[in-house]
């Protein structure tokens, strides 16, 4: 069923008529009061024109979001593109799924374009959602105790996969960044946003850290051995952050594996940094004195981040993944983006982009000037395994 939610009686039957080869069964709104009453399902398609009267766009998708929602809602507006940008992604942050965003003129063919490709999709089933078997009902359903993710640090239970980051000129290996699995002995691999909120809720963060610092520069040191010429990146939290002792203790392990310090790059995020200022000032400093490479990672979301690159010594910036994957179908994304490039490159930093997904980001991150990219498009996150293998691989082609 396709709903059009529209003030305007002559717009509305356009957008009925456009729309007619792929629903059969339509039904106009002229008020807002009204279609809240409606019981909408999955399998419903919305077309919501923003600037209602009586109801504006933003109070009807709250009271969509207060329904819980599962229809999915083309965004219309006559307004500039910002606002609808913004509508958009408030939605989301709501829990709705936005499939579109059209500004008045609209295109017809787009319109067609858009409500096809939903007919050619198989439709969402709501036993699936309820299912408890699906990743999103057994990470809420999941409690993991204290005592159990402290046996999981202290007897190696967590492993890293390594997620290649690529030259997007050359497509020459850069590095790989460092992701945390836990492989539970009853609950086979559980992702970090399954486990990391209750290793917050129990101050286990830092432990949880170190031990994953210690494996990466373990596992670069017997990379190298081996003949890879690969960096490691490494996440590191609030607590490493300010503690004062950890460039020491990076400076103890990499002497022991025989590495040097500008193999490793430690990934910062805008918010572990909005804490104790003089602490993480102080430690951050001292690691760029010491060799190692620091990265300031989600970029773009914080409150201060241009105040954060005239702080900290960064050698690189990491730009937020929900900028990437809009790239493509957003022009505020792009300028954002773009910005950022920018300014890393007027200020000596390196610039990555993580979370590209397709072909057509990855031509536009090079066309734009972006050095590195990350993402499913070059690899997956691989086992220590297969991403050795994938050194290998490299090597061999490289070689050839």
């Amino acid at each position: 069923m396709l709903y059009i939610v529209e003030d305007d009686p002559d717009f509305a039957a356009l957008l009925k008529e456009i729309s007619k080869e792929a629903f059969s069964d339509v039904e106009i709104f002229l008020n807002s009061p009204d279609f809240i009453k409606k019981q909408l399902t999955c399998n419903d398609v919305v077309i919501l024109d923003i600037k209602m009267p009586k109801m504006d766009g933003v109070e009807i998708l709250r009271a969509l979001a207060e329904k819980n929602c599962l229809s999915k809602l083309i965004l219309i507006s006559g307004f500039d593109s910002s606002v609808l940008h913004s509508t958009a992604m408030l939605a989301q942050q709501l829990g709705l799924q936005v499939i579109a965003q059209i500004t008045k003129p609209v295109d017809p063919d787009k319109v067609q374009a858009i409500l096809a490709s939903l007919i050619k999709q198989p439709s969402t089933n709501i036993t699936n959602i309820a299912n408890p078997s699906t990743k999103s009902t057994v990470v809420k359903s999941t409690h993991f105790s204290k005592e159990e993710i402290s046996k999981a640090i202290k007897d190696n239970q967590l492993v890293l996969y390594y997620q290649p980051q690529v030259d997007l000129k050359t497509n020459k290996l850069i590095g790989v960044e460092a992701l945390v699995r836990w492989i539970h002995p009853e609950k086979s691999m559980i992702f970090p946003d399954d486990f990391l909120p209750f290793v917050e809720k129990y101050n286990l963060l830092e432990p949880l850290t170190d031990s994953i610092i210690k494996i990466a520069i373990e596992q670069e040191s017997e990379w190298e051995k081996l003949g890879y010429n690969v960096n490691v990146s490494i996440n590191i939290c609030a607590s490493n952050v300010t503690s004062l002792s950890l460039p020491e203790k990076l400076e103890e392990l990499i002497k022991k594996a025989s590495i040097k310090p500008s193999k490793i790059c430690f990934e910062v995020t805008e918010s572990e940094l909005m804490g104790e200022l003089i602490p993480s000032m102080d430690t951050l400093t001292r690691m760029r004195l010491k060799g190692f490479h620091l990265s300031i990672d989600d970029f773009g979301t914080g409150y201060s981040s241009l105040l954060q690159l005239y702080r900290i010594p960064f050698n690189e910036l990491k730009i937020d993944r929900s900028f990437i994957s809009k790239l493509l179908s957003s022009s505020e994304s792009k300028v954002i983006v773009d910005t950022c490039i920018t300014l890393s490159h007027k200020l000596g930093m390196k610039v990555v982009a993580e979370g590209i997904e397709d072909k057509e980001t990855f031509k536009l991150l090079l066309s734009m000037g972006c050095d590195i990219g990350q993402g499913y498009y070059i690899s997956k996150p691989l086992s220590k395994l297969d991403t050795t293998y994938w050194l290998h691989e490299y090597k061999k082609v490289k070689q050839s």
